[in-house]
């Protein structure tokens, strides 16, 4: 399951230009004056180091590196993905969690893996929770995970792993009703102990789902930056906080740039002398209550998956007091690997971390096979984690 190919095609060109929003910040970083991003947590999914002044700049320097998770199989439905990744010191390496999925006998997602390695790119498997663990943890009936979240708390070194689970009364595919879910432990293999619901779906806003989180710390302070659907099917970013990463205060959706904005955000949310800021990716949503005719549809729930404009890089400055994110880059993806569908190449979840062993950004994104997938829908495509460097 882990590959770490390091074959890369022929650099693409040319990129988009870039949408770019000066934030005007300077200060003393070394000898130099320049913005920048630290963090000096010493057990965290942050690192010191990422300057400001190249946000700009990153996208152009992107690097396909290889292969980082395939899928169960290769077989229609199936995938690898939805997951975060972290340098954690003290055990000297990379961790990086995973879901995967199935199609097969209404199977769905039916794990949250655990990974580490040396390089960030060569992962071996560490810990898994099958779909019956967790739901025999929290005392719940789960029928799928999604969008998985692993940091160390910064105050007692436990791991805290949030997990994307579908609560709803029924099966259906893709799920209805979901919500996010805590467990801890002081072991990646357990035991772990469960929080209960800490997002759970009980806003007008969330009401029908609070999932797919992205979660870090920052100054004693977690950031939770999750993907929230009301009763008509919108979803958009939406805020919590916690001062714990177990009691979440909900701030509410999110406008970007001060317009409202139907969106999936996935990424990681890295601290700068100018507030967080989030770099990741970008879904745009359409309208889910309409049919695309791009995709196929598992049953008459129509829950779509994948269609629509392709994802887009971006960085976002959180500013949490207006509850809104303003635009640093934002610009198309392009893939620069045989293993991106041209037309769809992302799923949208992405994570990043600075490498810790050379000047450069790892990040990590779910891609689309072309060669496997047969169509846009839940039990259509096939989808692997791919890993690109970013020089810094």
């Amino acid at each position: 399951m882990a590959l770490g190919h390091s074959k890369r095609p022929e650099m693409r060109d040319p990129t988009p230009s870039l949408v770019l929003l000066t934030l005007g910040l300077t200060w003393t970083a070394g000898t130099r004056d320049e913005p920048f991003f630290s963090s000096r947590y010493p057990m965290g999914s942050m690192q010191e180091g990422l300057d400001c002044d190249v946000l700009d700049r990153l996208y152009d320097r992107r690097e396909f590196l290889g292969i980082v998770l395939d899928p169960p199989d290769f077989r229609p439905g199936s995938w690898i993905g939805a997951g975060k990744a972290i340098y954690d010191q003290a055990r000297g390496e990379f961790i990086l969690t995973a879901r995967p999925r199935r199609a097969e006998n209404r199977v769905r997602g039916y794990a949250a893996n655990i990974y580490g390695s040396k390089t960030g790119m060569e992962y071996r498997p560490v810990a898994t929770l099958s779909k019956a663990d967790v739901s025999r943890i929290a005392g719940m009936e789960i029928h799928s995970i999604e969008g998985t979240q692993l940091l160390r708390n910064p105050d007692d070194a436990r791991w805290h792993l949030f997990l994307s689970v579908d609560t709803g009364g029924e099966f259906v595919w893709g799920g209805v009703e979901w919500e996010t879910l805590l467990l801890t432990g002081d072991s990646l293999t357990g035991p772990w102990n469960s929080h209960g619901i800490v997002i759970p779906n009980d806003r007008e806003f969330d009401s029908s789902q609070s999932r797919d989180a992205t979660v870090d710390v920052i100054d004693g302070t977690w950031y939770c930056i999750y993907k929230a659907k009301n009763s008509s099917r919108e979803e958009r970013p939406a805020l919590a906080t916690s001062e714990d990463g177990v009691d979440f205060e909900k701030r509410g959706t999110m406008t970007i740039d001060g317009e409202d904005r139907l969106a999936f955000l996935s990424g990681t949310i890295f601290p700068s002398n100018n507030g967080p800021v989030l770099v990741g990716l970008e879904t745009k949503l359409s309208d889910s209550r309409k049919r695309s005719p791009d995709v196929v549809y598992a049953d008459d729930h129509g829950i779509g998956h994948g269609g629509g404009p392709p994802s887009n890089f971006v960085a976002y400055r959180l500013r949490a007091d207006r509850l809104d994110l303003q635009t640093v880059v934002r610009v198309p993806w392009t893939p620069l690997s045989p293993y991106e569908r041209p037309d769809h190449p992302l799923l949208g979840y992405s994570s990043l971390l600075i490498d810790p062993h050379e000047d450069r950004l790892l990040m990590y994104v779910e891609s689309i096979d072309p060669q496997y997938t047969k169509a846009m829908g839940l039990n259509e495509t096939v989808e692997r984690v791919l890993a690109y460097g970013i020089a810094l």
